[in-house]
């Protein structure tokens, strides 16, 4: 067994496709096929289910999967402990985020750039519950989530960075909004008639908001759903209805396009922390982690 031939089955995991896996390690897929059977040979035991194509894990399978990420990890840590020898960190930073943060990422993203040029960030936007999953599983690197109840032993592998409590505000067109006193915080009840564009259901902030019209005993008048930031913004420009966002995003939004933002009447929407996981760190997890301290509570909606 060798780390080529873990890294070879981790992208197999990944892709769950032989052809696709190839590609990913810049190899024919006749070699791929060869070093996974060369790596089953030699741990004694069947790590793939396959016909003429890849069907699943087995039982040891997934186990070596968990296993090939972490020793992976770890052989990138090495990588760049070892360049900070020649005083230039380098080496690649996977970020994962939920779409309804109070706290703009990329900031932080622009001074890592500017301190580290070398570092490669992959950034990634993800359901609350995705990331936490990526983040336990080694996937992902840096969360920027919501600190959701968890059990005692999911809490227990992260450290976790609170970045202040989630704040929700009304996106709208500017000429729907003249009227409206910018200086009086809505209230959901008010919103009962107006169509309304939402995150979907399966993002953590929704959930929230589902969760405080449930308690106000008010009904929303739900026109579309999406996972999109981006067709969220388009469907208020299109005038679709109003949207329920994060303060930050309507914020943003505002100054990007000529829409409006009016904050909403203080709401439970979590609070926006950063997270990482407490094993297999890297110098460039460090780094990175470094800058949200120095940051302190700036860069947080009020």
């Amino acid at each position: 067994m060798n780390i080529k031939q873990l890294h070879y089955f981790h992208e197999l995991a990944k892709h769950q496709h032989f052809a696709k896996a190839a590609k990913a390690c810049h190899i024919t897929q006749p070699t791929l096929s060869a070093s996974i059977t060369a790596l089953e040979k030699n741990l004694g035991t069947d790590l793939v289910l396959r016909t003429s194509q890849f069907v699943a894990l087995t039982e040891a399978g997934e186990l070596v999967r968990q296993y090939a990420e972490r020793m992976l990890l770890e052989q990138e840590a090495l990588k760049q402990e070892l360049a900070l020898f020649h005083g230039e960190l380098s080496g690649t930073l996977r970020i994962g985020i939920v779409p309804q943060s109070n706290v703009d990422i990329m900031p932080f993203i622009a001074r890592c750039k500017q301190r580290y040029p070398d570092i490669v960030i992959r950034l990634s936007v993800l359901s609350n519950e995705v990331l936490l999953s990526q983040l336990a599983l080694h996937q992902c690197d840096i969360g920027l989530g919501f600190d959701v109840p968890a059990s005692d032993p999911d809490k227990r592998a992260f450290h976790i960075y609170p970045q202040g409590r989630n704040r929700m505000a009304v996106l709208m067109r500017r000429s729907a909004a003249t009227p409206l006193p910018s200086d009086i915080p809505m209230t959901l009840a008010s919103l009962q008639q107006q169509p309304l564009v939402l995150p979907s259901s399966t993002m953590q902030f929704r959930n929230y908001l589902d969760l405080a019209a449930e308690r106000a005993g008010v009904s929303l008048n739900v026109v579309l759903e999406t996972d999109s930031l981006f067709h969220l913004v388009s469907a208020v420009r299109h005038q679709l209805g109003w949207a329920i966002v994060s303060a930050g995003l309507a914020s943003s939004a505002s100054q990007l396009s000529d829409l409006v933002c009016l904050p909403l009447e203080p709401l439970d929407a979590g609070t926006t922390v950063f997270l990482t996981r407490k094993q297999s760190v890297t110098p460039a997890m460090r780094a990175f982690l470094d800058l949200v301290a120095e940051d302190g509570p700036a860069n947080k909606q009020p």
